[in-house]
């Protein structure tokens, strides 16, 4: 208790320089004097919890309307769920269902308020486009920073898998063309050959614009700069072209929506508070270590002939895989998938490449000595082919080589 006593009275420019556990710790006595201020001295506030009546087929709108007419300072209090027509209380069970499923509307995708990154691993970025669909969008962007922050506040790990882009941008951390990374792989990897490069009229790089396309397929070009379409790229100005491009296309088409963003998230959790993070901290705060529940991948798993659920190699290797760490369950999951992470309505919303769903799948092996082999990993379509295994033995010793060295069985990745 002394040592809590001692961190809890350290500035915050001091706790950045601390270990993460130190840093959770500090911002821990922060939110507790924060719940314990709620009801004090002000007629306002109230210690009394906020019952949220949501009917669950309108989750999203009643949610909503309801945080929208509750005033910020109040969501420091408890919050509790009254679930329209359904027998139960709320001992804590039920806010976590309504944590689970409220993030999994905001991140919809059919929702479009945020989209999938274009990395491997799994991260969402802003939908630039929201406003196409809702008058109203940057209110529902405040929401979900208040909802995420309430997670937080209450120790609740949700889905939330925002790109480090977007974290860095919530703790007000300067962002630079590196972040595209988080973005966009393929972008990162053309405006770093711009940069590794000499510029030359081989390249055909071009002029200070770039090519966007709507949600209808309409392609227009914007200049990055004044009179861009005028200003050739060289090797003098490359760096800003870059800086320009990358801004253009993840900070400044969204600055909107951020910032409706970054204002409810912070008027929950000021800034000067989740300031003592990074953005790794961040996202380990908000999404916790993310669990992989294997009944939830194997109730959304198809399987090729002749394999079914029943079959017993099946069994078997649903079997090794509920024996595994949860660490090796990620590294698997990544092998199997590309990502170690998964979506935020669960293992139903895996999505292919071409960003349409495609649930996990395992096809027989029938090349080779089939009954020996190693696992094939098709990532590209979340799809595993498994030799059909005359000896479990077998299956478990190549199962773990693939999880002990996967970078030696990349060949198997496609």
């Amino acid at each position: 208790m002394e040592q809590i006593a001692q961190l809890a009275k350290l500035p915050a420019e001091h706790v950045r320089k601390l270990e993460t556990e130190e840093k959770e710790l500090w911002l821990r006595v922060r939110v507790e004097e924060s719940k314990q201020s709620a009801g004090r001295g002000d007629d306002l506030f109230s210690t009394e919890p906020i019952i949220l009546v949501i009917e669950r087929k309108n989750i999203f709108r009643d949610s909503f309307e309801q945080f929208r007419t509750t005033q910020d300072l109040d969501l420091r209090q408890e919050i509790k769920i009254n679930f329209v027509n359904e027998i139960s209380q709320d001992a804590g069970g039920l806010i976590r269902d309504w944590f689970s499923t409220i993030i999994e509307e905001l991140f919809s995708p059919e929702r479009h308020l945020f989209k999938r990154a274009n990395t491997k691993e799994l991260a969402y970025v802003i939908d630039e486009y929201s406003g196409n669909y809702y008058s109203d969008h940057l209110e529902y962007y405040y929401f979900t920073g208040q909802v995420i922050a309430k997670a937080l506040y209450e120790r609740n790990p949700v889905k939330a898998y925002l790109s480090k882009l977007t974290l860095k941008m919530l703790l007000n951390l300067e962002v630079t063309v590196e972040d595209i990374k988080y973005c966009d792989e393929e972008m990162h990897k053309s405006l770093q050959f711009i940069l590794d490069n000499p510029i030359s009229d081989e390249l055909g790089i071009g002029t200070f614009v770039c090519a966007k396309k709507d949600p209808t397929g309409k392609e227009t070009v914007v200049e990055l700069k004044e009179n861009g379409k005028d200003v050739s790229i060289n090797d003098n100005n490359k760096y800003e072209f870059c800086d320009l491009f990358f801004k253009a296309q993840f900070v400044s088409n969204t600055q909107n929506q951020t910032k409706s963003l970054i204002e409810g998230f912070t008027s929950l959790l000021p800034a000067k508070v989740v300031g003592v993070l990074d953005a790794d901290e961040l996202e380990l705060l908000i999404c916790g270590d993310t669990t992989i529940d294997i009944e939830d991948w194997k109730a959304n798993t198809c399987y090729g002939e002749p394999f079914t659920k029943d079959h017993p190699v099946i069994v078997a290797f649903w079997y090794m895989v509920k024996q595994m760490s949860n660490a090796d369950r990620e590294r698997f999951l990544q092998f199997c998938t590309g990502s170690k992470k998964v979506p935020a309505e669960g293992f139903k919303g895996l999505r292919a490449a071409n960003n349409k769903v495609n649930k996990f799948k395992i096809n027989p092996r029938v090349t080779g000595n089939y009954s020996l082999g190693y696992i094939m990993a098709h990532t590209c379509f979340n799809t595993i082919e498994l030799p059909v295994y005359n000896n479990f033995g077998m299956m478990k010793k190549n199962l773990y080589e693939v999880l002990k060295s996967p970078e030696n069985f990349q060949f198997t990745i496609e």
